[in-house]
């Protein structure tokens, strides 16, 4: 495997190529994923377990759903194409890098017409541990 700077990864696969997830750590990709929601995240997790630790996530968008995702994963840095103050400073208050092209004020419900399912169901959990738990079951009631 050739090993490549993140940012080219991010442009490639999460900008150019449309991936929803891109697991890269010490420079080389561990998971590539397309899909939508949380379910690729968290697969992501399940299959990688322990390798996934100190990455870095490539992510198309970043709520505090995916935010408390990438700190129960130990990620360093995150990459995103959006991403909500609130996620931004969840992750940069645990001491996590963040880059983000651009700044949204709420995850959107695929209608458009108010917010993410994922967002509601964090909204008043803190611990990484209780969203990974609490996102996971309900991803798989859904499938």
């Amino acid at each position: 495997m050739k090993q490549v700077d993140e940012l080219n990864l991010f442009k490639k696969f999460i900008v150019e190529q449309g991936y929803s997830l891109v697991v890269v750590k010490n420079g080389f990709v561990l998971h590539k994923t397309r899909g939508e929601g949380l379910k690729p995240f968290l697969e992501a997790i399940d299959k990688l377990q322990h390798k996934i630790h100190y990455s870095t996530v490539l992510d198309k968008i970043l709520g505090k759903a995916s935010a408390l995702l990438c700190l129960h994963s130990k990620a360093e840095k995150v990459y995103a194409l959006n991403a909500t103050v609130e996620a931004k400073n969840i992750l940069k208050k645990r001491g996590v890098t963040v880059y983000v092209s651009e700044t949204v004020d709420h995850v959107r419900n695929k209608a458009g017409d108010g917010l993410c399912p994922f967002e509601k169901l964090v909204e008043k959990i803190d611990s990484p541990y209780e969203a990974y738990m609490v996102l996971k079951k309900k991803v798989y009631e859904w499938i």
